[in-house]
């Protein structure tokens, strides 16, 4: 019998309320990160990738762990700070999930679950400064919007992404 794997890489720790929230309807699973990833993993599947959008593509700690994923069923779990219903947030999260799962041979992407997350404050303060410094209403509004997020409801949403993906 196998147990359920979930691999998290958070820099903000939006993408650790995800995987938390999915990994407490599965009292079975295994939470992980990268860097602690079991040697052995026959014993696990089905299997969570649980990344952030890290300048346009998944975070080296999740390009780096998602080959040695061989054979397994895996589900693909993101925040970002951008809107994730737009076109181009899902045409990223089907491209980059695609690409993890390429890596592992034999593996099959059972599905994808894009979320919104705060944004890094560091990371919006170093993007404005690029920019000249001038922040437009339209970006602060953006920013604000992100800050109430991941909330309960992505998070009741992506338990729900889960048993579907896997029931």
């Amino acid at each position: 019998m196998t147990k359920p794997l979930l691999i998290v890489s958070s820099k903000t720790g939006n993408t650790r309320v995800i995987a938390h929230a999915v990994a407490d309807s599965l009292p079975d699973a295994l939470l992980t990160t990268a860097e602690k990833l079991p040697e052995d993993l026959s014993g696990f599947n089905p299997v969570g990738l649980f990344f952030w959008c890290d300048r346009g593509m998944a975070p080296e700690d999740t390009k780096a762990v998602a080959p040695k994923l061989a054979g397994k069923k895996i589900a693909c779990f993101a925040t970002m700070g951008g809107d994730p219903k737009a076109e181009r947030a899902q045409e990223w999260m089907k491209k980059t999930s695609e690409a993890l799962v390429a890596s592992a041979p034999d593996a099959e992407l059972a599905g994808t679950f894009l979320c919104q997350g705060r944004i890094d404050p560091e990371l919006f303060a170093h993007m404005s400064a690029m920019m000249g410094g001038e922040v437009s209403p339209e970006r602060e509004a953006r920013r604000k919007a992100a800050e109430h997020h991941p909330d309960r409801l992505d998070t009741i949403d992506a338990v729900k992404a889960w048993q579907q993906f896997f029931n």
